[in-house]
């Protein structure tokens, strides 16, 4: 008998992945879950479907077939939309759907409660990947979006917005990983929520990634409009913190721990104390290349426009402090409200430089080496209003040591690579030192592809005004070589003719086109080169 059980699993094990479809061949989602094995696909017709939805600890992928725009989960506000809660994996992938957890009436579920934790997502003990989603409307004590514990999860491509949790969390609550891989948060909107702490986020737990998300117009009451860290470590890095609204932190509130903010663009927000960001962790903490700009602080009593920086120790590089307001500091308080701080300060542009700085007694300010107090100039491009134009006295300002520098242009020796702009030394802002990558918003460009043998290059890059477009390709094709602008818009096309092997160069006028980034495309038979190219001029 045990032998035909090993049989039987082993047998199991070996069967091809199937793909259940809803509601064709089974009437509900659930009910195709239930009869799924790992690595099978629950695949959704366009619909309204109800909830909850349990994966049941398979590691499936349950997605929909035509997206979360016209693919609904809803439920009731005192259950959860998906639950992920019997140790499902990274192989388990919810995509495609929008859940709900309210009815848009108010009139069908006659209920008073709301459930206490995850309206939208509910994840425990599991690692799910969670892609192209849109959770909204949703109500929970905390984390009204998504609430995660002793969990890890991947999620990117998700819009989170409209969510409101009476407590911790409005668009998430990010608990312990115990163990696991990060949290990581990666390319994500996540608007328009609210809670008592952390609008948009409340990470607690021990760790977390949170990269290149879009995290605006959120609202706490207390702490943390955009985001409340109160976690051991967490990677804050290419993020655009914009237009939240919060007691203490209108973008970013530290209640402890030691987290990495590495390249955001943190504006436009507003605050009791610390309109961008209010720090009382206790820990040693370093801020390096971020851009915070336009925040407030309360007009009348609020401390540190830009930051408020009110227990122990920060360490303060490369960033820019610029039209911010307050009433005490209007780009820095240090209150030292709970006991002694220091603050170091070093190749920064501060606006009104020491001046703007409010220090309490308790507090010393260390005034290091290369800080300025100068406009950054900037303009609008295509990742938003605070690019630096070409004139910007920040570019090539920051920190000269090596482990600051921006990246450099692999096609470009010696000059950064864009959005940094100039030399290789950093450049103060958002825009500079090694968060530069996580800004890229154009894929990954092919230079070159060895297997076809095509190269593609272009000197000098920048430009003011024209460039030459270097090719190579290994035999006869037909060729195309064109520029695009980055809404996809054709330029101009260089080349659109049959050319035998060799190398070419080609001049491209572009003294007639806005500063910006432009991108060089080579189609050569069934092969494809492309590169980024930026025009910068004094329009």
């Amino acid at each position: 008998m045990k032998n035909s059980v090993l049989l039987l699993i082993g047998f199991c094990a070996l069967l091809p992945a199937d793909t259940l479809l809803v509601p064709s061949e089974y009437p509900s989602i659930q009910s195709a879950i239930s009869a799924s094995q790992d690595g099978d696909t629950v695949l959704v017709s366009p619909g309204e479907y109800g909830g909850p939805i349990s994966f049941q600890g398979k590691n499936i992928v349950v997605m929909s077939a035509g997206g979360p725009g016209n693919t609904l989960i809803r439920t009731f506000m005192d259950f959860h939309c998906v639950m992920f809660t019997g140790g499902e994996d990274s192989t388990a992938v919810l995509q495609g759907f929008t859940l709900r957890n309210q009815i848009s009436d108010g009139a069908a579920s006659g209920k008073q409660e709301i459930v206490d934790q995850g309206g939208g997502i509910y994840i425990t003990n599991s690692s799910p990947t969670i892609r192209n989603n849109i959770i909204k409307d949703c109500l929970a004590g905390a984390g009204a979006g998504i609430y995660l514990e002793n969990s890890s999860m991947f999620m990117t491509d998700c819009t989170v917005y409209n969510n409101d949790a009476w407590k911790y969390g409005g668009g998430f609550f990010i608990g312990s990983s115990d163990g696991n891989d990060p949290p990581c948060i990666i390319d994500c909107t996540i608007t328009n929520n609210e809670a008592q702490y952390g609008g948009g986020l409340y990470i607690w737990g021990d760790t977390a990634v949170v990269i290149n998300n879009n995290i605006s117009d959120n609202y706490s009451y207390h702490h943390g409009g955009g985001i409340g860290i109160v976690s051991t470590n967490v990677l804050l890095c290419g993020n655009y913190i914009s237009g939240n609204d919060g007691g203490n932190g209108g973008g970013v509130f530290i209640g402890s721990g030691i987290p990495t903010l590495i390249g955001n663009l943190i504006v436009e927000n507003t605050a009791g104390h610390g309109g961008g960001i209010y720090e009382a962790s206790g820990s040693i903490i370093c801020i390096e290349n971020n851009t915070i700009a336009f925040n407030e602080a309360n007009p009348t009593e609020g401390w540190g426009g830009g930051l408020c920086s009110a227990k122990d120790s920060i360490s303060i590089y490369n960033t820019i402090f610029w039209n911010n307001t307050g009433a005490k500091g209007s780009q820095i308080g240090l209150p030292a409200a709970i006991n002694e701080s220091s603050t170091y300060i070093s190749y920064c542009d501060i606006q009104y430089g020491q001046d703007s700085i409010r220090i309490d007694p308790l507090a010393t300010l260390y005034w290091g080496p290369g800080n300025i107090d100068i406009d950054p100039q900037f303009e609008t491009g295509p990742l938003g209003n605070y690019h630096l134009s070409y004139i910007s006295p920040c570019i090539d300002a920051g920190n000269p040591a090596w482990e600051y520098n921006d990246p450099e242009d692999p096609f470009n020796p010696g000059y950064a690579l864009w959005p940094a702009m100039g030399t290789t030394r950093n450049d103060m802002g958002a825009f500079g030192g090694g968060g530069v990558y996580y800004w890229l918003t154009v894929e990954e460009e092919e230079s070159s592809s060895p297997e076809s043998g095509l190269v593609l290059k272009s000197f000098p890059n920048p430009f003011s005004a024209s460039c030459t477009v270097c090719y190579q390709i290994t035999e006869a094709s037909q060729v195309v070589l064109s520029v695009f602008d980055l809404s996809g818009r054709l330029v101009e096309t260089l080349v659109d003719n049959v050319v035998p092997a060799g190398m070419y160069s080609e001049y491209f006028d572009g003294s007639g086109l806005c500063s910006g980034m432009y991108l060089i495309r080579l189609v050569a038979g069934e092969h494809t080169a492309s590169r980024r190219c930026i025009i910068v001029r004094d329009d």
